[in-house]
């Protein structure tokens, strides 16, 4: 059975897996963020070592050329969508020389990035087994030896595969035995609600997003392939909270959300929106004893997000939140304090620095675990 691992334990082993230079397979289910593990453990490496991130598929030629010319200032990142490509573009095109009965390959442009003694980063073949065998057996090699044809991959460089799973209809193909048996692999784990939110503090997920999905935890991850719904996933509500900023009409915010998360759902998250037109948030930040006499959980949640994110705008300061979170700790609502309180210091660094200034404060050091 392949190890279980949750999004912490992803990037740690990406980076354990990059200082001994050994390949790592990663399989999951779609939409819960694979690649973007990949992606952030790539940027922090990059910062450890001082070197400019850079994603190859992002970059024009002339990008490319000055990456290739001075590899030495770049941590690079080459995601390569195994779906996408045939053979030849793994092996490389035939060269045939006038009057020779040998021919040479000419290998992709990264290949020859790979060669250079100078460059580091990392090589990651996405949708592995979304690929035809074909192409699979073009990456043997590749992994096997850390050879592109006859370009030697430098020490450099870690070689990473994701894939999903079959049981998710991808129509992936088996991946040969002795190929899994060259790397280490792991499965990545559907996120938790503690993971996601403080994921999505520090990626600027529309607040009214994470309350509700905090209220109503089943709709963080919802795929169903016999209702005919659309899929419900975390890349699904990142994909909502672009599509809604500046969104504020309701029959506009029903037929956006819609459209990214399915009808469904949609219409549930425009109903905990709606909430706010229920409650006068101002006069609860400025007399925090007003939320004694709210009963209804959904109005609790959006308060919370919605004093969080006053917060991280500079529209309140620490003492409004302390207010507000002694009054829930009195009326027995610690989990709405533990949530204020992450999603504040995910939002504002400052908050742990207010935090500690007030460290000798019973009430501080009660909830202090959820921000140190």
């Amino acid at each position: 059975m392949v190890k279980k691992v949750n999004h912490e334990e992803l990037a740690s082993l990406v980076k354990h897996y990059y200082e001994h230079k050994l390949p790592l397979f990663v399989w999951g289910t779609f939409g819960i963020g694979k690649s973007q593990v990949i992606n952030e453990v790539a940027r922090v490496k990059a910062v450890e070592q001082k070197r400019e991130f850079v994603e190859w598929n992002k970059m024009t030629e002339e990008e490319k050329d000055n990456v290739s010319k001075e590899p030495e200032k770049y941590f690079v990142l080459i995601d390569i969508r195994l779906s996408e490509y045939d053979s030849s573009d793994i092996k490389g095109l035939p060269n045939f020389k006038d009057g020779e009965k040998s021919i040479e390959f000419r290998v992709p442009y990264w290949a020859l990035l790979l060669e250079n003694p100078k460059s580091d980063g990392i090589l990651f073949f996405d949708e592995i087994n979304l690929a035809t065998p074909l192409v699979i057996s073009s990456c043997y090699k590749i992994i096997y030896d850390r050879v592109v044809n006859n370009s030697k991959i430098n020490e450099n460089w870690l070689i990473m595969g994701c894939g999903n799973k079959s049981e998710d209809r991808a129509y992936t193909h088996d991946m040969a035995p002795p190929l899994r048996d060259r790397g280490g692999e792991v499965e990545l784990m559907t996120p938790g609600i503690d993971g996601w939110t403080n994921w999505a503090t520090q990626n600027a997920i529309d607040s009214r997003i994470i309350g509700f999905v905090n209220f109503k935890s089943s709709a963080l991850f919802n795929v169903n392939f016999t209702d005919e719904q659309k899929f419900t996933t975390t890349r699904g509500w990142e994909r909502v909270s672009k599509l809604i900023q500046g969104v504020s009409k309701y029959p506009q915010l029903d037929l956006v959300s819609g459209s990214a998360i399915g009808e469904g759902i949609a219409k549930e998250f425009v109903a905990f929106c709606k909430i706010k037109e229920s409650i006068d948030l101002e006069q609860v930040i400025a007399k925090p004893e007003k939320l004694k006499g709210i009963k209804e959980i959904g109005i609790k949640y959006f308060v919370v997000t919605a004093v969080a994110e006053k917060y991280k705008d500079k529209k309140i300061k620490f003492d409004k939140v302390m207010g507000v979170s002694k009054v829930l700790d009195k009326i027995d609502n610690a989990e709405f304090v533990a949530l204020l309180w992450k999603l504040c210091s995910g939002y504002n660094k400052k908050f742990k620095a207010d935090f500690v200034a007030n460290v000798g404060d019973k009430f501080a050091e009660k909830y202090s675990k959820y921000i140190i």
